[in-house]
């Protein structure tokens, strides 16, 4: 991951939730991640470690569990039990405009990204043999994007 990345947006997130540190002025914040073994978890991490660092200075304690990703810590946020998560930018449009997974609970119009992590291209796939030329062609067909 780049380092520059993580120190900038470690650097924001400390800038915003802020100012000088005492004792009883102690905040802590936790990041929705993702899987263990996936790159969520390795940015949440890297972020606290960063804020981490700096703890003495500005007193802000970050952790960031393993959670199921991008509708897990959307709906965390929403719920108030994290500050912060990782999301695929899809799923927090869905959330924002309460439309897919997040049609019932309704639009999450508090919302906000922070910060982009990577770009993340998308590819639809067939085999040779299947007739699939456009994405026309898809329909009535079935699709598995992965786990949400």
């Amino acid at each position: 991951m780049n380092r520059l990345l993580t120190g900038v947006a470690a650097l924001g997130l400390v800038l915003a939730l802020g100012g000088t540190a005492a004792a009883q002025d102690e905040k802590f914040i936790t990041i929705g991640t993702g899987g263990q073994t996936g790159v969520y978890f390795v940015v949440g991490q890297s972020i606290c470690g960063l804020v981490n660092r700096g703890q003495a200075q500005h007193g802000i304690r970050c952790t960031a569990p393993s959670t199921g990703g991008s509708i897990a810590n959307i709906n965390a946020i929403r719920e108030g039990s994290m500050d912060m998560g990782v999301a695929q930018s899809d799923w927090q449009f869905h959330a924002y405009n309460g439309t897919s997974q997040f049609e019932e609970q309704g639009p999450f119009e508090d919302l906000r990204a922070v910060f982009s992590v990577h770009g993340e291209p998308f590819n639809v796939i067939a085999r040779a043999d299947s007739g699939i030329e456009t994405f026309t062609d898809l329909k009535g067909k079935r699709v598995n994007v992965g786990n949400p």
